[in-house]
């Protein structure tokens, strides 16, 4: 199935994805769902802009962090990730983050520019993909992709969040140990 429909997309289900997005990050079940749906959804997005052959890079910038976090989540479990590609797309879909000298390339041809030319030339890179997501995926994923996300996960969030979330593990350990300690020396 190369071509999916995105009900059939958004039907897969996968606890462990959510499980361990709600440990790393300490967010609700419903929430992690939520971003795991969007997962889909982004994935689905992707694979109809190669299947309509549209030549133009999928970005997930700044605004969509919390949307690679969860990607990056879902490729941990490579063999289910890999087989949710190969059931739904026909091929792996990779990642393929930014390279360095892809950046120092860009970086040198906007060297002249002024803030508002660059500002104005990347708006223009990315209008076809938001006018896509509205059209495609609504607009209430829009809205929550590039209003709600940029303002509840920016990268600071993110990292407070899964910061917060180990420290609160790492707690519950010592705790586990040291109320093990005492039921030893009490036994003792």
């Amino acid at each position: 199935m190369s071509n999916p429909s995105l009900a059939s997309v958004m039907a897969y289900q996968n606890q462990d994805v959510i499980d361990r997005f709600v440990k790393i990050f300490a967010v609700e079940e419903a929430e992690a769902q939520q971003l795991f749906d969007d997962v889909k959804r982004w994935l689905w997005m992707a694979n109809q802009v190669k299947q309509q052959g549209i030549n133009k890079p999928v970005v997930i910038d700044s605004a969509l962090l919390v949307l690679d976090e969860m990607w990056h989540n879902f490729i941990l479990f490579s063999r289910e990730y890999g087989e949710f590609c190969q059931t739904y797309f026909g091929r792996f879909c990779h990642h393929a983050p930014n390279s360095k000298r892809e950046i120092e390339k860009e970086q040198q041809r906007t060297a002249g520019m002024t803030i508002a030319e660059r500002k104005r030339e990347i708006m223009e890179s990315k209008r076809w993909q938001y006018e896509f997501v509205y059209d495609h995926l609504g607009e209430e994923t829009f809205i929550r992709w590039y209003k709600v996300f940029p303002k509840k996960y920016g990268a600071e969030t993110l990292s407070k969040m899964a910061y917060e979330a180990e420290k609160a593990r790492q707690k519950s350990k010592r705790d586990e140990l040291e109320k093990a300690k005492q039921v030893r020396q009490v036994a003792a």
